[in-house]
């Protein structure tokens, strides 16, 4: 019986290690609360341009990383004034704290290491 809890506890937890590989999406309806807390990165894109999506989202720290689906989420694509794809939104406690766009080839020109460095200054804030 022992042997079995053990496994039941190892294998939830790589379950729960193997969550954090999936993106997680945003949309109108769960949105206000998704930002609401610390730092959040939203990424804004179009199915058409997913391959242009920001690669090394798994690599960013002290972060949500979230993206949204501009075709089914007309409302936030309006608010945010989303003219490029992808554009990446941080924020910070539900404000939007910097914005970083896409080029006129539908790719972001933004390295990890920036993205990171913005992100550590507003995570810094709270101390």
């Amino acid at each position: 019986m022992k042997k079995l809890i053990t496994l039941l506890l190892i294998l939830s937890f790589g379950f729960i290690q193997a969550q954090d590989n999936f993106i997680h999406y945003l949309d109108e309806s769960n949105f206000k609360k998704g930002i609401q807390k610390g730092v959040v990165v939203v990424e804004f894109n179009a199915p058409f341009n997913l391959s242009n999506s920001f690669p090394d989202w798994k690599q960013l720290e002290h972060c949500k990383y979230y993206r949204v689906c501009i075709e089914g989420s007309p409302i936030l694509k309006k608010r945010y004034k989303i003219f490029s794809y992808p554009t990446i939104v941080v924020f910070h406690n539900g404000y939007v704290e910097r914005k970083y766009k896409g080029n006129i080839m539908l790719e972001l020109e933004i390295t990890t290491e920036k993205l990171q460095k913005s992100i550590d200054e507003l995570y810094l804030d709270k101390f």
